[in-house]
């Protein structure tokens, strides 16, 4: 029977039926997926005693990725999620209901719009030192 067991861990909300702020950690029946024992653990008490390492960058072609790691498992393969265009994370956020929920106004929608505009000076400043320095490498790229 032991050979049959396998160990799992559900995250919170995974679990169908059972609602809660927990991490499931415990073995289960290979064959059948019925528990054999589980232990329950607040998020909050995981989140304390594992250091979650993330970070958010934006690729050179405007997606925006995620990637977690544990500091101290050399075994477990880094997290990295597939990246979501800026451009649909920006409509995300200015759909009617999440304006509504973040009780966002017009100062909130200008303090946006001026950071996009700092950016896109920046991009543009970035495409003309490319030119400058010679380092375009076709002029459908600039465009």
């Amino acid at each position: 029977m032991l050979a049959d067991l396998e160990p799992f861990v559900e995250l919170p909300g995974q679990c169908l039926g059972y609602g809660g702020d927990v991490f499931r950690f415990g073995y289960r029946c290979r064959r059948t997926g019925a528990p054999f024992a589980i232990v329950e653990i607040p998020a909050s008490t995981v989140a304390k005693f594992v250091p979650l390492q993330t970070s958010v960058r934006v690729t050179i072609d405007g997606r925006v990725v995620t990637e977690a790691e544990l500091p101290y498992d050399r075994s477990a393969l880094d997290r990295s999620s597939q990246g979501v265009s800026l451009i649909k994370l920006i409509e995300e956020t200015l759909h009617p209901d999440n304006l509504r929920l973040e009780d966002a106004g017009p100062r909130e929608l200008n303090s946006l719009h001026q950071e996009l505009e700092i950016c896109m000076q920046r991009v543009k400043a970035a495409l003309a030192s490319l030119n400058v320095h010679g380092l375009a490498t076709s002029p459908s790229k600039l465009e």
